[in-house]
């Protein structure tokens, strides 16, 4: 067994076992992606290792680190995202060595890169990863919320107020952020330079604004597909029921096993007055229906603007800790922190 970086031609090899850890519990939904290294593509001088079987030419396990520059404790630090780090659920012998093999060849790389820290987001019943990570020294500094919420019902009845939000197709990226530091400047995490202008040209729908308040969307449905594995009984029995239903009202989608779910994912929220966030929130909904999209996505901490008018929308809450790694002098993060949606 070696640790080499991930190529191109590992590309099939990589989809095939992102398709074997699906994420959930009941619930449970497997990502599929045409390019593997989409993620990795989002950052400067990624780190993509894999840990592969030389006589079998298997892949036994995948980790990466995307270096980012963000503050913390109002200083500019280099840090860097845990991402794509997983072991392959068919490989029967020497987990803990490979996956061992793999953080000590990536510590490396980050030495090299000179990043002061990691990170990452683990969902909280996930406990092999959170023992594995505690481990390695990571400490859980924040709890947040993946609010998810179906489409098919209003969230408010006033058109009126509705009709008078913006929608904006393109962003000036000097005045985005410097509105968004303004709003979130003060956070730990918050990005020290603007996001990469192609990113926000390939996944950002819209700006939705009304007065003061606004939030963007996030679109990755042309390059992700999120499958579904299983569903809870209820909402199986509850599925032709609500089929019926559909010829005569707005009722929620709830898919077959195997279908695909379309979500945009809401991001920046900033609210100026609580009151506008129902018209921006039910714009963003008729554009959703508009686009073929079930369900909304927002990530919040319990602590953030926004997050009990959301929350109460929600059908599904699923919560995810933020595990920090210290690499060096460097403080810890406090909540709530700043989350940038290319690190999904």
């Amino acid at each position: 067994m070696h640790v080499r970086a991930a190529v191109p031609e590992d590309n099939a090899k990589l989809i095939a076992i992102e398709q074997l850890t699906p994420q959930g519990d009941q619930i449970k939904l497997v990502s599929e992606r045409k390019d593997y290294f989409i993620r990795a593509k989002k950052f400067e001088e990624p780190i993509l290792l894999v840990a592969e079987d030389e006589n079998q030419q298997d892949i036994l396990g995948i980790m990466g680190v995307g270096p980012v520059t963000v503050r913390l404790g109002g200083e500019a630090v280099r840090g860097g995202l845990i991402f794509d780090w997983r072991s392959n659920p068919l490989a029967q012998t020497g987990l803990p060595r490979h996956m061992l093999r793999l953080w000590q060849a990536v510590k490396k790389e980050i030495e090299r890169q000179d990043l002061k820290f990691i990170f990452g987001y683990v969902k909280e019943d996930n406990e092999r990863s959170i023992g594995v990570l505690q481990k390695f020294g990571a400490k859980a500094v924040e709890t947040r919320e993946f609010l998810t919420m179906p489409v098919h019902g209003r969230f408010c009845r006033d058109r009126t107020g509705v009709g008078k939000v913006n929608v904006i197709k393109a962003v000036d990226p000097v005045q985005e952020y410097r509105e968004l530091e303004q709003s979130f400047g003060s956070q730990d995490l918050f990005l020290e330079s603007p996001r990469s202008g192609h990113l926000k040209e390939r996944y950002m729908f819209s700006k939705f604004s009304f007065g003061g308040s606004s939030v963007k969307v996030w679109d990755t449905n042309a390059d992700y597909t999120q499958r579904v594995l299983n569903m809870p009984t209820l909402y199986k029995a509850a599925r032709p029921v609500l089929r019926v239903g559909s010829k005569f009202m707005s009722v929620p989608h709830i898919p077959n096993i195997g279908d695909a779910i379309r979500i945009w994912q809401l991001y920046d929220l900033i609210i100026d007055r609580p009151e506008d966030l129902m018209y921006i929130l039910e714009r963003v909904r008729l554009a959703a229906r508009e686009n073929d999209v079930h369900y909304l996505v927002a990530c919040l901490n319990s602590r953030d603007r926004g997050y009990d008018q959301i929350a109460k929308k929600a059908w599904v809450r699923l919560k995810y800790h933020l595990f920090f790694v210290p690499m060096g002098e460097v403080p810890l993060p406090q909540e709530p922190t700043y989350f940038d949606v290319t690190y999904l």
